[in-house]
């Protein structure tokens, strides 16, 4: 990861130093970190909704451990340098009057570009198969406890 970092600080005339600053004093940190904060959080809640929305757990991770979103972490990780670590470095490298705003526009522009919320879910189904092991039985499914035999009649409301 510092090499890519330093990598991608050269490509954009970004003057890196390293990764580091102090969440209780956000304003202090160069604009480098600040931009790559910006975009990681974007890229963690995307990859949280996809996670949520296909039914895992966000703190089982594999790589990373011990956080509530281990499982994010160790996902969006597959996408970090293709999406959003070259668009904190091209903010950083021309900044704006908010370099945080900027970031989160661009991230935006770039999950569109790349697809990258439809891409996610199968992407994890495919992380997953890799082990080889077969998946385990849903256990302990029951049907809803009133089930719902038509639909309410508004029609705002799903049949």
């Amino acid at each position: 990861m510092r090499a890519m970092y330093q990598q991608l600080a050269q490509q954009y005339g970004v003057k890196w130093q390293a990764r580091n600053y102090d969440r209780e004093d956000w304003d202090q940190a160069d604009i480098p970190n600040r931009c790559l904060s910006a975009a990681t959080a974007c890229l963690y809640g995307v990859t949280e909704a996809a996670v949520l929305a296909a039914g895992y757990a966000p703190a089982i991770g594999f790589i990373h451990s011990g956080k509530p979103l281990s499982f994010v972490y160790d996902v969006a990780d597959v996408y970090k340098f293709e999406t959003v670590v070259p668009v904190a470095f091209a903010v950083a490298g021309k900044p704006v009057h908010n370099v945080e705003r900027e970031v989160r526009q661009r991230c935006r522009d770039m999950f569109r570009k790349t697809r990258l919320l439809e891409r996610i879910i199968p992407d994890i189904e495919t992380m997953l198969d890799a082990g080889g092991l077969d998946k385990p039985e849903a256990q302990g499914v029951v049907d809803a406890a009133f089930p719902e035999d038509e639909g309410l009649g508004d029609a705002g409301h799903r049949t």
